[in-house]
């Protein structure tokens, strides 16, 4: 039995804050328009910020399921500034001269490009494809990593380990043997069924507690 899930567990249990577990949102697993919304203003607005927009986003579009990419690529970029009402629809991401509307909008027409519209389809897609559907994210100007890990928490689709996170692992198991991003994608996967809690909550509470240590 591979025992580094076993020391990986005993190093997570010492360093992450009482109740990880239920800090995570749940996020959007059904209303992908939702999950890239709140994924590109939750990479730099705190969570009660994003809840607020979210809110009005589903009021003032209580007609539709707001899970198809194809509605906001076909409303275009003065639809997803309509969407996001007075308050954000005209805001820039921060240290970046580009609306926020722009990058929703053409991070929506990337994956609809590569025939994803729906959660469903994300989620099968970075499983199956994942360094492609990244490629075609990140390529969009104003999506960095961070805000593409968002995207992907909050849609519950599959997001590859940074740089940061694999280096973490590494020095969690004390080796200098090379580990892929799959790699460490497994060993937390299997880590977390020792924590009884799913690999997309520890990675999420892996995240934060690095973002805080760098801070």
């Amino acid at each position: 039995m591979d025992p580094r899930p076993r020391q990986l567990h005993v190093r997570l249990a010492a360093v992450l804050p009482e109740g990880w577990r239920d800090a995570a949102p749940w996020g959007y697993p059904r209303q992908v328009e939702l999950a890239l919304i709140a994924g590109v203003f939750r990479s730099q607005l705190k969570q009660s910020r994003v809840d607020e927009l979210v809110d009005f986003v589903m009021r003032s579009r209580s007609h539709s399921l707001l899970d198809d990419l194809n509605e906001i690529v076909a409303g275009g970029e003065e639809g997803v500034v309509e969407a996001l009402g007075p308050r954000w629809g005209d805001t820039n991401v921060l240290g970046v001269p580009v609306l926020r509307a722009a990058v929703i909008y053409n991070a929506a027409k990337a994956l609809v490009d590569l025939g994803i519209s729906s959660a469903t389809d994300l989620q099968a897609a970075t499983a199956a494809q994942p360094a492609a559907v990244e490629k075609a994210v990140l390529g969009v100007r104003g999506i960095g990593p961070g805000t593409w890990g968002w995207i992907s928490f909050l849609a519950h689709a599959n997001v590859r380990p940074d740089a940061q996170v694999v280096a973490f692992i590494r020095e969690s198991l004390e080796t200098d043997e090379k580990l892929t991003a799959e790699e460490v994608a497994e060993l937390l996967r299997l880590t977390a069924r020792r924590f009884a809690s799913d690999e997309r909550v520890l990675a999420h509470a892996l995240r934060a507690y690095l973002d805080e240590s760098e801070a």
